[in-house]
């Protein structure tokens, strides 16, 4: 389910390469099923309880948009630390900007990493061997939580979870991402940030159509920073428009939209070649919402 009046239907090439389901104690006793597969047109992609994660034709796009943002208006991108993101593609992205120093992959589930490297290496392209990655099998929640009673900062953090439950759209109505969606949460990542460190996340659909989910978390965010810019683009194998919110407690002018000098510095901060997945027009319509759904949102 898209929406209360929308439904997709991705064509499987054959059975599914892994069918399983992942039980978490520590959520109380909560499970996800996970499965991998292969999809016409849109390749070898990751399904957590019924909903479509990534698949090879849009990691790229998906990828890019959440980290890109976030990335080039942080003042450093030294220590990063990626919320969920078990299937490896956002740790990747990260460790191509050339003055990364670590980053601490945080996921719950130790089945979606081991098998995303076993079956769909392309997310990985091999960073789970990079000695600047640590993998973290827990509760994000209490990761994030031990992390600001020390004073354990980061520069960069990405939510790259599971959409929160939804009885409109997800038929497991509960997500083991919801206590991560909370305004205590965001205030707990907010104190893991460094001065002038960025938070960015994926949330739910931006539309005309339902955009509610997505004003809720932007109204808690709020709250929490000072500043906080919405963003979106469509990804086919979603079914939808996918919302992200960008957000920093910078004291300066901060506006992660601009592209044209991100443009210039890129060549020096990103491995291998960035035309491929980013340019400075993109970039800036990620930001280019109708004015109908900018009044909604405020």
């Amino acid at each position: 389910m898209v929406g209360p009046g929308r439904t997709l239907l991705l064509k499987l090439r054959g059975p599914w390469l892994f069918d399983g389901e992942e039980h978490f104690p520590s959520l109380g006793g909560m499970s996800a099923r996970i499965q991998i597969g292969d999809f016409e047109e849109l390749g070898r992609g990751l399904v957590i309880d019924g909903t479509v994660q990534l698949t090879e034709a849009v990691d790229a796009l998906y990828t890019t948009a959440l980290v890109f943002p976030a990335a080039l208006s942080a003042r450093s991108r030294r220590r990063w630390l990626v919320v969920g993101g078990g299937d490896g593609a956002t740790a990747r992205e990260a460790l191509r900007f050339r003055d990364t120093g670590s980053v601490r992959l945080v996921d719950i589930s130790r089945t979606v990493v081991e098998r995303t490297q076993e079956l769909i290496p392309s997310f990985w392209s091999g960073c789970q061997h990079d000695p600047r990655l640590e993998i973290i099998h827990h509760d994000a929640g209490e990761v994030l939580r031990d992390m600001a009673d020390r004073g354990d900062q980061v520069d960069v953090i990405l939510y790259d979870l599971c959409d929160p439950g939804s009885e409109e759209c997800n038929p497991f109505f509960d997500s083991a991402a919801d206590h991560m969606y909370t305004e205590e949460a965001f205030r707990l990542a907010a104190r893991c940030l460094s001065p002038g460190g960025v938070f960015a996340a994926q949330l739910a659909e931006l539309s005309i159509l339902r955009c509610e989910d997505h004003r809720r978390y932007r109204r808690a965010l709020k709250r929490v920073f000072r500043h906080v810019h919405s963003y979106r683009t469509f990804v086919e194998p979603f079914g939808c428009v996918e919302s992200f919110i960008v957000a920093s407690n910078d004291e300066g002018d901060w506006n992660p939209s601009r592209g044209d000098s991100a443009s210039q510095r890129l060549p020096a901060l990103y491995v291998g070649d960035f035309r491929e997945v980013w340019s400075a027009p993109w970039h800036e319509q990620l930001f280019a919402l109708p004015p109908s759904l900018v009044s909604r949102l405020n």
